[in-house]
């Protein structure tokens, strides 16, 4: 296999060897030549661990894959992102949220009506568990609430997932979320998303985000010194974002640009939302965000980029 990536560097000579280990060993040393890491040895290799064997073997392809680059019509044939206009309904809020819930893809879970669809306790659960796995005890779940007791248990055991995340629970029970109270509902699920931004944010740092927004491909010239710059108000300088991540997903002939009207910069800011959401970021902006110039958002939306600009620059 090693011969067939570079036969020069990883010659045959020792493919006949009697002696098991020196044998692996040099597998392993052709390794090396072609710059895959040491991560087993000869004595290693040669008891079988499937699991520390297969870790040298997915280093090897990392690192060396040896499969052809794809040529201009398999890259012109990628499935580019359309634009997803489903945010068109509810307080703003709401919108906010539903698309928020949408964008994390658990399973079963499509949000039309966040008061509504909230109501058994079961979307709250799943995202609860999206946010940190231990905070809900999923043995005492019940798995079909086809009655109103049902219903109201999960929503007990949803609650104490919120309180576990040590939400601010002030005035609110259990019987709020079954009841479909929309005030307070809003007021677990914006807890609940900052949470969650506050994760994705993490340690990373602005001027770090900055400096790699700044330098992706179409914004040499929209340079930015803060996220809520008046630039990135028609969309365009975000689109650039998304195709640092995977330059075929746009649609450039969706994309208006120069966005010349309030028209031409809203379609600009749901696309840059819908080709986020087509790209796996978490979606926690509406596209009033974008024309409104609303930092919090804007910064949180260039993170979520980030991130997967980094996982896919790790994967190559």
């Amino acid at each position: 296999m090693l011969n067939q990536l570079d036969k020069q560097k990883c010659p045959l000579d020792h493919l006949k060897d009697a002696d098991e280990v020196e044998r692996a060993d040099n597998l392993i040393k052709n390794g090396k030549n072609i710059d895959v890491a040491e991560l087993v040895k000869g004595s290693d290799w040669v008891k079988g661990n499937a699991r520390a064997n297969s870790i040298w073997i997915a280093e090897v392809f990392n690192t060396r894959h040896g499969l052809e680059e794809l040529n201009q019509a398999e890259q012109d044939d990628f499935d580019k992102a359309g634009l997803i206009d489903d945010d068109i309904e509810g307080s703003r809020e709401e919108r906010q949220f539903r698309l928020w819930i949408n964008s994390l893809e658990l399973e079963d879970v499509y949000i039309n009506n966040l008061y509504e669809d909230v109501r058994d306790g079961q979307v709250l659960m799943k995202v609860i568990h999206k946010l940190d796995n231990k905070a809900i005890q999923w043995d005492k779940v019940e798995k079909n609430p086809n009655n109103n007791f049902k219903k109201g248990h999960n929503c007990k055991i949803a609650f104490q997932g919120c309180e576990y995340l040590k939400l601010k629970l002030v005035g609110i029970g259990s019987q709020d979320i079954q009841q479909g109270n929309k005030k307070l509902i809003l007021a677990i699920v914006w807890q609940l998303m900052r949470l969650h931004y506050l994760q994705i944010i993490g340690s990373k740092q602005d001027a770090d985000i900055l400096k790699w927004a700044n330098s992706c491909k179409g914004n040499e010239n929209m340079q930015i010194a803060k996220f809520n710059d008046a630039k990135v108000g028609d969309g365009v300088f975000l689109i650039n974002l998304c195709a640092a991540v995977e330059p075929r997903i746009v649609d450039w002939e969706i994309v208006r640009n120069p966005a010349q009207s309030e028209e031409d910069k809203q379609l600009n800011a749901k696309y840059a939302i819908s080709i986020a959401r087509k790209l796996g970021a978490t979606i926690f902006m509406v596209w009033d965000d974008v024309l409104e110039l609303k930092q919090k958002m804007l910064l949180i939306f260039c993170c979520s980029l980030y991130e997967l600009f980094n996982e896919a620059q790790g994967q190559k």
